[in-house]
C-alpha cells in the first residue's frame, strides 16, 4: 500500500495533447485516486482520462471558474491528501508522490496546510534540487519564489473542508487560499524536488492575459514583484537562447515572456491608477 494514499484533481478543457504525458508521469499507485474535472472537452480528452482509470465529473463552461472545478473535485476525493495537478504540467522526476508522500509521512506537521512544488517554465527556472521550506505568515509577504500554485500544489483535505477556493476569483484561487491559511497559524511547505514543467498549448493571447490576472490578485495579498522593461528584455535573451538550444521550446519560450509582459502592462496600470487616485481631491497625504 501507498502510504499515504494521495487524490489527484486536474482540471481539463481540451487538453488531450497535453494531458497524455501528464498521466503518464505522474505514476498513479494502486491505492491513489485520479479525479478529472471537465468543463467540455470534445477532443479526445475524456477517453484518455477514463482509459488511466480517472473518476470524471462535468462542469457546464458558463459555471466554470478555476476555484469551482478544484472545488467539484476535491469535493469527490477520498484521501486525507489531495494534489492539484494542471493538464499542462508534466511532472519531472519519476518519483514525484513518493517525494510528497515522504514528506508527508516524514516531515509533516499537524500545521501544514499544504506543500507545493516548483513550476518550470524552462531549464532556468530551476531551483533549489531538494530539501523542504516552511512558510508561516510573515515569511510570506512575497508569496513563494518558484511560481508554485495550484499546478501543482497539494492540500490537507479537511482544512480545505473549513474553506474552500474562492470561485468568484478569476485567477490566484491558490495564492488566496494559502494567505488565509497563514493567517490561521497553519504552515505552507515548498517541497523543492517535486518539480514540474509547464508544457501548455494556449495561444500568446492567453498567456498574457494570465500575466495581468496573477499580477491583479497577487498585488492585493501580497507585496507583488514589479516586474521592469530591462528584466523582460534580460530574460527575453535567455529565453531565446534556451529555445535555440534544445533546453525549452519555442512555445513556452513564447508563453513564458507573454507571461511577463502581462505582468508588467497591469503591474504599470495598477501604478498609474493609484497614483491618480492620490491626486484626487481629499486624497489622505
Amino acid at each position: 500500500m501507498s502510504s499515504p494514499p494521495i487524490s489527484v484533481v486536474i482540471r481539463t478543457l481540451n487538453a488531450a495533447v497535453t494531458l497524455k504525458p501528464v498521466l503518464e508521469a505522474v505514476r498513479l499507485q494502486p491505492d491513489d485516486q485520479l479525479v478529472l474535472v471537465d468543463s467540455g472537452s470534445t477532443d479526445g480528452t475524456l477517453e484518455l482520462a477514463t482509459a488511466h482509470g480517472a473518476h470524471v465529473f462535468r462542469l457546464a463552461a458558463k459555471d466554470f471558474s478555476y476555484g469551482r472545478a478544484l472545488n467539484v473535485g476535491f469535493a469527490q476525493a477520498r484521501h486525507e491528501w489531495v494534489l492539484a495537478l494542471s493538464s499542462h504540467t508534466v511532472p519531472v522526476r519519476p518519483d514525484f508522490l513518493d517525494l510528497y508522500r515522504k514528506a508527508v509521512r516524514e516531515q509533516f506537521g499537524l500545521r501544514v496546510a499544504a506543500a507545493v512544488g516548483p513550476l518550470m517554465m524552462s531549464d532556468f527556472d530551476q531551483g533549489l534540487p531538494g530539501g523542504i521550506t516552511y512558510f508561516e505568515q510573515g515569511d510570506f509577504r512575497k508569496g513563494f519564489g518558484f511560481g508554485a500554485g495550484n499546478p501543482n500544489s497539494l492540500y490537507r483535505r479537511a482544512i480545505w473542508e473549513k474553506h474552500e477556493f474562492d470561485e468568484t476569483l478569476p485567477g490566484g484561487e491558490d495564492l488566496d487560499w494559502y494567505v488565509w491559511a497563514l493567517k490561521q497559524g497553519y504552515q505552507v511547505a515548498a517541497v523543492h524536488a517535486a518539480e514540474v514543467r509547464y508544457i501548455s498549448r494556449r495561444p500568446a493571447k492567453a498567456f498574457f492575459t494570465k500575466g495581468r490576472v496573477d499580477h491583479r490578485i497577487s498585488a492585493r495579498l501580497i507585496e507583488a514583484h514589479q516586474p521592469s522593461l530591462a528584466g523582460i528584455a534580460i530574460r527575453c535573451a535567455k529565453l531565446m537562447l534556451y529555445a535555440s538550444m534544445g533546453r525549452i521550446d519555442w512555445h513556452g519560450a513564447k508563453g513564458s515572456l507573454f507571461h511577463c509582459l502581462g505582468t508588467y502592462v497591469e503591474a504599470r496600470a495598477l501604478r498609474q491608477a493609484n497614483v491618480k487616485n492620490a491626486r484626487r481631491p481629499g486624497a489622505s497625504s
